[in-house]
């Protein structure tokens, strides 16, 4: 379940990212590639985490996959909070 959560996720991203290149939705200014690097330092840190507290190999896993979706997720909306607020006018 927790694969078609992220799968599901990573379609809305895609989809976002790619019709607001298409139709210049973000200023230039913007970088969409900064998504996924948050998301895999989410990811990293939950890795981490998991190594430190001795978790199994599977658990770590859930922990990345975890990671990654509220990396990507959070990053996600503070940047459609920072674009309706106007910051990045």
């Amino acid at each position: 379940m927790t694969w078609a959560v992220g799968a599901f996720t990573a379609t809305i991203t895609v989809t976002t990212a790619s019709f607001a290149t298409r139709v210049q939705l973000l200023p230039d200014v913007v970088d969409i590639s900064s998504i996924p690097t948050a998301s895999g330092v989410v990811s990293l840190i939950a890795v981490f985490y998991g190594a430190l507290r001795s978790y199994g190999p599977d658990r770590v896993g859930r922990l990345a996959m975890f990671g990654t979706l509220l990396g990507g997720v959070g990053y996600a909306l503070l940047l459609s909070i920072l674009l309706v607020t106007g910051v990045f006018s």
